[in-house]
């Protein structure tokens, strides 16, 4: 029997290996896809599709098989494409409004806007000039390395506070809005104290002319205050807790000959009193005031996958306070190694007599 065997194989391998031979020539004289498997003479129907798949077994690609598949390729965004996109909302387009108005402001430039025709005047404003409300919170100054670093700063600082909104983009643009009031208000007040821009004919506009750096500031101490125990690192040589950060950038402008920068002293005072009203008074930071109205929802609905914080970062840990807590009471107990006996009594269930 086990010659007998023998002689089955040998004679199966020999008909497989002819075979093979002769299809291997045949597909030689022809090219994929252009011939039906009826050109294969000497063989019938059901012998073609043996070979096609005795073919396939063996690791060669089918005959006359179905078409190619083709694959499209998802397009790569360039470097600039990736830098946009890499900041959430209505950061990027807080600075491409900066660039606007510093662009338009130019005087290099053929054809220019004044600086007069941008900055905060409440008589111009009443007049018709309502863009001024806009403009004095895109300009950091003329197109210069201190303006670039303004604006780095800003996209700095606004991109760590907007993502921990986690993708409410329009509860940030409506936080960003009632500091920018809030602003009016204290700008307001330090005009009537005084503080003003001296004019070319001696007069004085009160209160400062453009507010982007103190609504800067006050995004800084928002941040500091959310983040107090985040490491700042200065210039790479020592690092300041971001509690103490705001106050360090106010020294280090008076030791470079600045003086006490109103900018600096007017976002903090904004910053905090958000804050404190925010996130630390129990009779007002629960109140329905601080969430966006509902046409600001509908025209910037939230964007939960594009600007939420990474997992490791920090500012967005406790985004959620309450969501830990359910998710340690929603985990099954562990094993204490406790039994009960079989046939034993056992305590009845709740509700049952």
């Amino acid at each position: 029997l086990s010659f007998v065997a023998r002689l089955v194989c040998l004679a199966i391998a020999a008909q497989e290996s002819n075979v093979h031979a002769l299809v291997s020539t045949q597909v030689d004289s022809l090219s994929i896809n252009s011939k039906p498997i009826s050109s294969l003479k000497g063989f019938s129907n059901s012998q073609h599709l043996g070979i096609q798949s005795n073919i396939r077994l063996r690791g060669g690609s089918p005959l006359f098989g179905s078409k190619p598949k083709i694959v499209k390729g998802i397009k790569k965004k360039s470097a600039i494409e990736e830098w946009w996109f890499n900041h959430p909302f209505v950061t990027r387009y807080w600075f491409l409004a900066c660039v606007i108005t510093t662009l338009i402001s130019w005087d290099k430039l053929p054809i220019n806007v004044p600086v007069s025709a941008l900055f905060l005047y409440w008589p111009a404003v009443l007049r018709g000039g309502i863009w001024r409300l806009l403009t004095s919170f895109t300009y950091f100054g003329s197109l210069g390395h201190n303006m670039l670093m303004e604006c780095v700063f800003m996209l700095n600082f606004s991109k760590s506070m907007e993502v921990t909104y986690q993708g409410r983009r329009a509860e940030y643009l409506w936080h960003l809005l009632i500091n920018s009031l809030s602003l009016f208000v204290v700008n307001a007040i330090a005009g009537m104290a005084g503080l003003g821009m001296e004019q070319e004919d001696g007069s004085k506009i009160p209160g400062l002319p453009f507010l982007a750096q103190p609504l800067l500031y006050a995004i800084v101490w928002i941040w500091a205050r959310q983040n107090p125990n985040t490491q700042m690192s200065v210039f790479g040589f020592f690092s300041v807790k971001a509690v103490y950060y705001p106050w360090f950038l106010l020294a280090y402008h008076c030791c470079m000959g600045g003086g006490l920068n109103v900018f600096y002293l007017m976002g903090f005072v904004v910053g905090h009193i958000f804050h404190f009203l925010h996130a630390l008074n129990p009779q007002t930071k629960g109140a329905a005031f601080w969430n966006a109205p509902a046409w600001l929802e509908r025209l910037l609905p939230p964007d939960v996958g594009g600007d939420a914080p990474p997992p490791d970062d920090k500012a967005g840990k406790d985004a959620k306070p309450g969501a830990k807590k359910a998710e340690e009471e929603d985990q099954t107990p562990a094993f204490t190694g406790k039994g009960a006996r079989l046939g034993g009594s056992a305590p009845a269930p709740t509700g049952r007599k």
